[in-house]
């Protein structure tokens, strides 16, 4: 008995197929899965030598309403070593959003920021409103971007995945 190559080809892909992750959120539930806060919190170094490097957090949060309105707020805490609870500055864009299968496209309409020593008063900036597009899954209460950064010297495919903020 000869097997056809492209009865194999037909096998694996119906195997692979049916592997799909059970927590994953399909494609068709997305525009409502990503409705509530979803944030993240970094470590990040500051100084000017190895030996002179002081770590601080910054924690980065979206917020997606059912009205289509969404935030992207980014905190800045004080160093590990002197006041890390305090927040010592925030950046904020304001706008609006759209679900369209796996891709998510967002468009800021202000933004807004303040830091402790430097610019002390919240300033608001009106922004053009120019739309930004990301492929999105959820899996697990977690939301993972998916984008293009544009590093020194070519685009490269990242990724950025937020945890679920539970009320």
């Amino acid at each position: 008995m000869r097997i056809k190559p492209f009865s194999i080809v037909l096998t694996l892909f119906f195997l692979l197929g049916s592997c799909e992750k059970e927590n994953a959120v399909s494609v068709n539930g997305l525009g409502s899965a990503i409705i509530g806060a979803w944030s993240r919190t970094d470590v990040v170094p500051s100084g000017v030598t190895y030996t002179d490097l002081r770590y601080f957090d910054i924690k980065t949060t979206y917020t997606f309403d059912s009205d289509k309105a969404y935030s992207y707020r980014v905190d800045f805490y004080g160093f590990e070593d002197e006041n890390p609870e305090a927040i010592i500055g925030s950046s904020e864009n304001v706008g609006t959003y759209e679900v369209r299968g796996d891709s998510l496209f967002i468009k800021a309409l202000a933004h807004t920021s303040w830091e402790k020593g430097y610019k002390p008063d919240p300033e608001t900036t009106r922004l053009g409103g120019e739309a930004y597009g990301y492929k999105f899954g959820i899996v697990d209460d977690e939301l993972t971007l998916y984008y293009i950064s544009y590093p020194a010297d070519a685009p490269v495919p990242t990724q950025m995945t937020f945890e679920k903020v539970v009320p």
